[in-house]
């Protein structure tokens, strides 16, 4: 008996049709699969649901928890109400039905579009369902791009939580006002900064006075509103500098309203991309501000008199992303400075969550970059000394072994090659033989052939690696002599890093004086 997993899926993008077909809600859509399962008596391993979620998605958290359940061998058939329940993205199609599907074994069965990749009609079929669904969500994602950008233009506040300080009017959702609450925090933050307080001196007010943090505030009103950064740091509840620096930047205390700062990438790519300042949505007096315009001015008159030490520099420190505290694993944090005559500069790190004011975690300390420098120049040396040494180290090994992985890389791309031309050239047959229109065939041609030929550049790019591979394995003995001058280290830099160092990990100072630092490995 084949074990069947079922997956249902609803979205925004299905409002228009959730209105009118009543088989597109969630439950109708498992009472319709369960109903299928009954009548073959086939056994349901699961069911997987993603409600809210666009069928463009790539990170539904149920579908990718379905597929790795496929790809583990526990189902055998993927069950849906139609195609578009599964995915909406042709990618995404072809990666799963039409290839990993096939090799883990599993049938896909979408009910409602006789989708079933067991019929020789289904490949044709695939083609023009994936396209359309493909091309609904591209027309829904620009319908809604052009209201969202009127709304705006209109001074209309279209986000969905408001910021700290306000809330959404409730007669009006498009509208904020003031909330009483919380404003007199945010007139508290302002006239501390412009009396001379820092960052620093206001998170160290609010959290003593015990003032919630926004986040924290949110949730505690029963919001939904999710906060990635906070709900990860061990300053959750707490207020932190960064929060008080995006209050002091925000112009909607003032009462205007700024929007389309940003926008995402593409509708099938929801990484948000920034705009440029100067094409910001800005409507003044569009809501009750809670400063006025004098404090707005000498807020930001002192915010742009601080030079910054260090800020983008275009010299990235050998240790970027890679020196945690121990104590909490939040990140430390570089400080960079220098000497009096600006002539010699010098930075130290600290853990990020003492370092924002948070004050929980008990790595209080910062240590010298330098110092730390030094230290895993002594321990990178030491291990070379002792198990690296240049007439042990085996060349040719390393580069046949790079070699095989290149090799069995090349034999999958040519293979994926090969099924695009084949079916390039059976949709062309299909045509000859009237089963698709010329129309048809010259909107499904176009994304097969710009796949060929990405799988094509794909396949001669990695010969060139095979190629420059075998030549690096033929002069493997002359390149010895090469590594020779490296099996001693004088200063870290970036790549002796990369290469070497996995991730460091800083402990607390010791009453002696002493620190623990762990050096992870990639040796």
């Amino acid at each position: 008996m084949p074990k069947v997993a079922i997956y249902c899926r609803l979205s925004i993008e299905d409002t228009d049709k959730s209105g009118n077909d009543a088989s597109a809600s969630i439950e109708n859509q498992k009472a319709m699969l369960r109903d299928y399962c009954r009548e073959r008596e086939w056994e349901i391993f699961d069911i997987y649901v993603d409600d809210g979620y666009s069928g463009i998605d790539r990170n539904r958290p149920e579908f990718n928890r379905m597929l790795r359940d496929c790809e583990a061998g526990k189902i055998d058939i993927v069950l849906c109400k139609d195609q578009s329940r599964f995915a909406r993205d042709t990618v995404v199609i072809e990666q799963f039905i039409n290839d990993k599907f096939l090799e883990w074994g599993i049938r896909f069965i979408g009910v409602a579009d006789n989708a079933d990749t067991e019929s020789e009609s289904y490949s044709t079929m695939r083609l023009f369902t994936s396209a359309y669904n493909e091309m609904y969500v591209k027309d829904i994602s620009a319908k809604i791009r052009r209201t969202l950008a009127y709304k705006r233009e209109q001074g209309q506040f279209i986000a969905s939580f408001a910021p700290y300080g306000y809330q959404i009017d409730p007669e009006d959702k498009h509208h904020l006002v003031i909330d009483e609450e919380t404003a007199p925090v945010v007139r508290q933050i302002f006239d501390m900064y412009i009396s001379g307080a820092g960052y620093r001196a206001i998170v160290l007010k609010l959290n003593s006075d015990d003032i919630v943090s926004p986040t924290e505030y949110k949730r505690q009103k029963g919001s939904k509103y999710f906060n990635l950064n906070a709900d990860t740091s061990n300053a959750r509840g707490l207020w932190t500098q960064s929060t008080v620096a995006r209050i002091l930047h925000n112009e909607v205390y003032t009462g205007t309203l700024v929007q389309g700062k940003s926008h995402h990438i593409s509708y099938k790519n929801k990484k948000r991309k920034q705009v440029k300042q100067a094409e910001w949505v800005r409507i003044p007096d569009a809501h009750e501000a809670v400063i006025d315009t004098e404090t707005w001015s000498r807020t930001q008159e002192r915010l742009n008199s601080h030079g910054r030490v260090g800020k983008r520099s275009q010299e990235l420190s050998p240790l970027t992303g890679k020196v945690r505290c121990a104590c909490c694993g939040r990140p430390m944090k570089r400080n960079v400075y220098y000497n009096k005559a600006k002539t010699i500069k010098y930075y130290s790190l600290q853990c990020a969550t003492y370092k924002t004011g948070a004050m929980n975690c008990p790595n209080k300390s910062s240590i010298s970059g330098l110092v730390l420098e030094k230290h895993i120049l002594d321990e990178l040396n030491a291990i070379v000394e002792q198990f690296c040494k240049a007439d042990e180290i085996q060349l040719v090994d390393i580069h046949s072994e790079q070699l095989r992985a290149l090799e069995r890389r090349l034999v999958t791309l040519e293979e994926r090659h090969k099924a695009a031309k084949e079916r390039l050239l059976k949709m062309y047959k299909d045509k000859l033989d009237g089963m698709l229109t010329d129309a048809d065939y010259s909107l499904f041609r176009q994304s097969l052939s710009d796949e060929e030929n990405d799988l094509a550049k794909q396949i001669a790019e990695l010969g060139q690696q095979i190629a420059d591979c075998r030549k690096r394995q033929e002069n493997a003995e002359g390149q010895k002599a090469l590594i020779e001058q490296y099996t001693h280290f004088d200063k870290l830099d970036r790549n002796i890093a990369d290469e070497f160092i996995d991730y460091i990990e800083i402990g607390e100072t010791c009453e002696n004086g002493e620190r623990e630092i762990h050096i992870h490995w990639k040796l």
